[in-house]
């Protein structure tokens, strides 16, 4: 049987520009902003931690397959890695030197590495509808303009500020992954008009390769890691 794997040239190639804009991008944001360096050593692994519990959650959920204890084990060890998470960086946020301001410029850098990779992948990854690639281009776009508007916003931030742009930075989150699963969709001719097709999208961003068998049909495979 002849299968079409997701993971290409183009794909692999993207990701290594995404990771090398990151570094550059982040030895610069270190360089800039002293305390949000500090600060970002902790929140951004407790927020990939955050994350990960999440797509724990919604993996053992959608897998039809898996023993009751383990998947039962499994959503437990995604609640727990979401609570641990968010009880840390709610404590860390308290802190006193932590500013409003300290909070936006930790928010509108990864907001950035998004848009970015938005474009990137629109760009170089061809499989892609052209639609969504141009959407996709867009969003990144916005989003790169808006969160490098927060950077340069006033040091001290009134409460009505504050709040609006954490509101922006939502509605652009919420933009940017909708967008980004209906770019991977349309690699498999699905759409977000069926909210179905988000499992679908969860699979690719979790540790699941999809391929297409000769008849059309999605087949997952479980992408296993390990040292021989």
């Amino acid at each position: 049987m002849e299968t079409y794997h997701l993971v290409n040239k183009d794909k692999i190639r993207s990701d290594s520009y995404i990771l090398g804009i990151l570094v550059i991008f982040y030895l610069i944001f270190i360089l800039i902003f002293e305390i949000e360096a500090i600060f970002s050593m902790i929140a951004y692994p407790l927020v990939a931690l955050a994350i990960q519990g999440f797509l724990k959650i919604i993996s053992s959920v959608n897998k039809r397959k898996r023993e009751r204890g383990n998947k039962v084990n499994q959503i437990l060890s995604g609640i727990i890695y979401i609570f641990f998470s968010l009880w840390f960086l709610g404590y860390l946020i308290s802190l006193p030197n932590i500013t409003s301001k300290t909070l936006i410029n930790l928010i509108a850098f990864p907001m950035v590495i998004v848009g970015i990779a938005g474009i990137i992948k629109s760009i170089i990854i061809k499989i892609y509808s052209l639609k969504y690639r141009i959407i996709n281009s867009i969003i990144g776009s916005i989003t790169i303009g808006i969160s490098m508007m927060a950077f340069t916003s006033p040091v001290i931030l009134s409460k009505s500020v504050f709040l609006l742009q954490i509101i922006a930075f939502s509605i652009l989150l919420i933009f940017n992954v909708l967008g980004r699963a209906a770019l991977y969709l349309s690699e498999f001719g699905l759409s977000l008009v069926s909210f179905r097709n988000l499992k679908v999208f969860f699979y690719i961003i979790s540790d699941y390769l999809l391929q297409v068998d000769s008849n059309g049909n999605l087949i997952l495979d479980k992408i296993e890691y390990g040292f021989r």
